[in-house]
């Protein structure tokens, strides 16, 4: 069971995509309730039998970030540590679910917005929407994990520009950058296309190519290798290499089991 609240509600298709619908009026700010929400439904996600998984808002939004109001609550360095930690742990939590994740973005992305965006595997987003992590203008630092996954994404001098400067880039520059890695009109359909199309392949392999790239991305290029063999070979047994190549040879799309 998928936990569900009105601040984070989740529909389950019958193709294996799960969609999880951001809707915290006005612009999907991350009080205390919002963030414990979407904390509880990546809880959930962890060992859900989903194939793939979209996180998108309602009418036009997807997350303007943390509520500014709540940060001047914090006055001393303990309080600071430990506000800090419970932010990242549920980013981390969003990037740790097995399935893939796309981020399909409307409107704003900004702050703690862009960081579970970050946290996504994909990102899509509107040619109008505004992403960015401005948190130096009010002097701070994107701590949610944004420093370390935006570097990882788009290269350390490009994340230090977009910070340093606290940019808004659009859809377009965010495309070039490669901050999303698609643009388009409707980046909520165009990331449900995505999801089915992951949705029919096997989902043991595309949950391997997950934990292989994000494993690999910390390893010596050696070592990297080693896992990117370890997962090839946790595949065999499995056997969905046998219904691919039926599919393959019979000419037909192939009917994968459930996630196992």
């Amino acid at each position: 069971m998928i936990a569900r609240t009105d601040l984070v509600r989740v529909q389950e298709g019958a193709d294996g995509v799960i969609q999880v619908v951001l809707d915290s009026p006005p612009v999907n700010m991350f009080s205390a309730e919002f963030a414990a929400a979407l904390s509880a439904v990546a809880d959930d996600l962890q060992t859900a039998a989903a194939r793939a998984i979209v996180i998108t808002g309602v009418d036009g939004r997807f997350s303007a970030g943390g509520d500014i109001s709540r940060f001047a609550t914090v006055r001393d360095r303990p309080a600071a540590e430990r506000f800090v930690r419970e932010a990242q742990s549920v980013f981390d939590r969003v990037a740790e679910i097995p399935a893939p994740t796309i981020a399909a973005i409307h409107g704003y992305a900004l702050g703690g917005g862009l960081e579970l965006a970050l946290a996504c595997d994909i990102r899509v987003a509107a040619p109008d929407a505004l992403l960015g992590l401005p948190e130096s203008r009010w002097g701070l630092l994107a701590g949610a994990g944004g420093t370390q996954r935006l570097a990882r994404v788009v290269g350390p001098g490009a994340a230090k520009l977009l910070m340093c400067t606290a940019a808004r880039v659009d859809g377009h520059e965010a495309l070039r950058l490669h901050l999303v890695d698609r643009i388009a009109d409707d980046p909520l359909a165009e990331a449900l296309a995505i999801a089915q199309q992951i949705a029919g392949n096997s989902p043991a392999a595309v949950r391997r190519i997950k934990r292989c790239v994000d494993e690999g991305l910390n390893l010596p290029l050696d070592a990297a290798l080693e896992r990117e063999a370890e997962h090839w070979a946790d595949l065999i047994p499995i056997g969905d290499h046998f219904e691919g190549a039926s599919a393959f040879f019979e000419r037909r799309p192939p009917r994968y089991p459930e996630v196992r």
